[in-house]
């Protein structure tokens, strides 16, 4: 069970780690494709087990029958990075497919309903290959691939009571795997002795943490439906290891270590807290209109992020240290995002519906501390879809346009300077393909 149990995770990652990032933003609060062409805005229905435990567990209650959900992802990035030995260097993409799913069902004829499933939880990864620019004495290590990743999963469980027939309530508790990635010349920034001096470093993390969601979902009038629900925070340490060649920043100081050294890792993640309100209008028999508006706490998260190095086998580093272990912050200091999302859906036959959207929110990166391994500066999105239903059966189509963001750096908060008077341009395309099916 244990080995089953860490192969799916293992699955899950990986297909993570090809998507690359989420339409409407990495930190997911939707999860369907139904949901991405409507702009990312929630829509509870019988057979959107996904989407409730993602957004809104009351959600849950709308289910009148078994439902699995099954669905794959795609996402396609572009950008390109400036800076003064780099000039619109590209963002590379290697698109996959991302698979997850969910299983819900009422419990008999009780006013209680349950969902489980496994889904994204956060994606944000970021590949690139451009020159180093020259820091502490001139130290570059060159053209260089520069990728980091900070990828979550969520195991999650949740169950939806009826407390009258316009008015119920849910609650999901989630196990979050987390996996980080950082390959790229890394400046250290906290540490008394080595601030601001450089090295090549190559780091792998994992751990596990746990999340709460609680929701609430009324109907004030036969056509009208609102909701509200909010996610905990997520505080995961992971730990692995790191390796890494401090060779050329060694060289241009002139010091004759020993250049390569490897050691136990540790990172220190906090997830962010989330509060979604979502309303859906029954307009016409024929057209819906879906609200949504989202606020993730990202100035109380994603504040630093604490890597801390142990055992080190490096004896000349030691030695100069007084000790085996590094312990370094990366100054993040981001603001809290607030995104709103609209959508339609019509439906042309009694099988076939079209759908479209627009999302718009902040972007939470503050000049001071972007880089290209940093950057969720997109702010707008587009979406379209199809949905069709036969019998028990529903599949759901949908495409997302994130329009290209532009960030400037004029004074970078990061050492040693070497992302200040930079620019990063990133924007994604998204393709989503749900299936549902009720027995």
């Amino acid at each position: 069970m244990k080995l089953r149990y860490r192969f799916t995770l293992s699955l899950l990652v990986y297909g993570l780690v090809a998507a690359c990032a989420h339409a409407q933003d990495f930190y997911w609060n939707v999860a369907s494709a139904r949901s991405m062409a409507l702009g990312g805005a929630y829509v509870p229905s019988n057979a959107g087990v996904l989407d409730a435990l993602a957004t809104n567990p009351a959600g849950l209650t709308s289910l009148n029958a078994r439902t699995v959900n099954l669905s794959l992802t795609s996402v396609f990035a572009r950008g390109s990075f400036s800076n003064s030995v780099n000039r619109d260097a590209p963002l590379h993409t290697s698109p996959g497919v991302l698979p997850y799913g969910a299983f819900g069902a009422p419990i008999g004829r009780s006013r209680f309903s349950f969902g489980v499933g496994v889904l994204p939880e956060l994606m944000s990864v970021a590949d690139w290959s451009y020159v180093d620019a020259p820091g502490v004495g001139g130290a570059s290590y060159g053209l260089q691939k520069h990728k980091s990743a900070i990828l979550a999963a969520r195991s999650v469980a949740g169950l939806g009571v009826t407390l009258h027939p316009n008015l119920s309530v849910g609650v999901a508790v989630g196990a979050v795997y987390n996996a980080n990635t950082l390959q790229a010349p890394y400046i250290f920034q906290s540490h008394p002795a080595l601030k601001g001096l450089k090295t090549l470093l190559d780091l792998h993390t994992t751990g596990f943490g746990w999340n709460t969601s609680v929701g609430v979902l009324a109907r004030p009038t036969r056509k009208l439906l609102v909701g509200l629900s909010w996610k905990s925070r997520t505080v995961i340490d992971s730990e692995g290891d790191a390796s890494g060649n401090a060779g050329r920043q060694f060289e241009v100081l002139g010091i004759p270590f020993r250049p390569d050294f490897h050691y136990s890792a540790k990172v220190h993640n906090v997830l962010p807290q989330s509060v979604v309100a979502h309303v859906t209008w029954q307009a016409k028999p024929r057209w819906l209109l879906a609200f949504q508006s989202d606020w993730v706490n990202w100035k109380n998260a994603f504040v630093t992020l604490p890597v801390t190095l142990t055992n080190g086998t490096n004896a000349d580093i030691n030695g100069l240290l007084g000790t085996n272990s590094i312990s370094d912050g990366i100054p993040l200091d981001w603001k809290d995002r607030v995104s709103f999302h609209g959508g339609f859906e019509r439906l042309v036959t009694e099988s076939i519906s079209l759908r479209g959207g627009y999302a718009h929110g902040n972007n939470p990166v503050p000049g001071s501390t972007l880089s290209p391994l940093t950057s969720a500066i997109m702010s707008n999105q587009l979406t379209t879809g199809l949905g069709y239903r036969r019998g028990r059966c529903r599949l759901d189509l949908a495409y997302a346009y994130q329009l290209t963001g532009q960030a400037r750096t004029q004074r970078s908060a990061l050492l040693s300077g070497e992302y200040s008077n930079s620019v990063v341009r990133a924007g994604t395309q998204s393709l989503a393909l749900n299936t549902s099916f009720q027995f």
